[in-house]
């Protein structure tokens, strides 16, 4: 048992029945012995988790509907996103309702709320704890946390959301260089719309935002209202085919989890390149101190730092490598 998943301790200690009914798992970050299961629906919005669930056999949903005989929720790294769906499971769970995360998830917070609410049984295990409790109405306050309202700048957002309550510093350095873009543009990593709407200038004939986060995504939908714009579900390390583009902008994301990860970085470059015409532009901005010279160099024959700044460097980038 000391191998397995921190979930599955209640039921291998006896402490809980596998569900006769339906399984409802909320942000499953992978397959984590839900095979041990004969009913799972996952509930995943962002892409790259949702593919890999697509070739496990498991169904697996961007948002979930309906009644579950239990429902089981992953903690992300934002509390009032974890809170609206501990709160939705306590909608859609017939029976019990199970929280699973890790310390610097913030499942010690958590749980102590939830007490608060109603009585729960609780497990540590692997740096963290699963907590499990029979489903009972929680605040309306949670679900409100979760729900899409106006930031700082006026545009729609929700927790969970890269630097979802304002605009990102460097998408903010990034912007005075998106002027003057022609034709059909790209923008990689679009999270809930603001670089795109600083790229869409009269000679725009068509901008395609390509997002892994299908909340981020429809937060955009609403964020740009121009037909000249178009909203494509994806994980930029794999993208569809598409015809080529005049531009490319991205703000990368650095990391997935807590620690940074260049090679991110690294594969949003290379599917710039990979997309663009060859005479095409990619624009993008990084933080200063990832290492990003040597893809540029690998993936495009020209290259330049435009700016360097704070803590965020500039690229501009052209004649990408076939």
């Amino acid at each position: 048992m000391s191998h397995s998943p921190r979930f599955l301790a209640p039921f291998e200690q006896g402490l809980l029945d596998v569900p006769k009914g339906n399984l409802l798992v909320i942000r499953a970050p992978d397959a984590m012995g839900l095979s041990d299961f004969p009913n799972v629906t996952v509930e995943q919005s962002f892409a790259p988790v949702f593919n890999r669930f697509e070739n496990t056999g498991i169904d697996v949903t961007p948002r979930a509907e309906g009644r579950f005989a239990m429902v089981m929720v992953n903690l992300t790294r934002s509390r009032p996103e974890n809170l609206c769906n501990i709160a939705r499971a306590c909608e859609m769970s017939d029976g019990v309702v199970l929280v699973n995360g890790a310390k610097t998830d913030g499942i010690e917070s958590l749980l102590k709320q939830v007490r608060k609410e109603t009585t729960v049984e609780v497990i540590s295990k692997a740096h963290g704890k699963v907590f499990w409790f029979d489903a009972t109405p929680m605040p309306e306050a949670w679900l409100e946390a979760g729900k899409l309202a106006e930031n700082q700048a006026g545009y729609l957002t929700a927790p969970g959301m890269f630097s979802h309550e304002k605009i990102d510093s460097g998408s903010a350095l990034l912007a005075p260089y998106l002027g003057g873009l022609k034709g059909r543009v790209a923008d990689l990593g679009a999270g809930w719309g603001w670089l795109a709407a600083q790229a869409i200038g009269p000679e725009v004939e068509e901008l395609v935002l390509f997002e892994a986060e299908q909340k981020a995504l429809d937060a955009a939908r609403q964020n740009l209202d121009d037909p000249r714009v178009q909203f494509v579900w994806a994980d930029v390390l794999s993208l569809p085919k598409t015809p080529p583009f005049d531009a490319v902008i991205s703000n990368p994301p650095f990391h997935q989890g807590r620690a940074a990860e260049p090679e991110l970085g690294v594969g949003f470059i290379q599917a710039a390149a990979k997309i663009l015409k060859p005479k095409g532009r990619f624009l993008m901005v990084a933080n200063r101190q990832l290492p990003y010279e040597h893809a540029l160099d690998a993936a495009f024959r020209k290259w330049e730092i435009l700016a360097q700044t704070g803590g965020f460097k500039i690229f501009g980038a052209s004649l990408p490598k076939r």
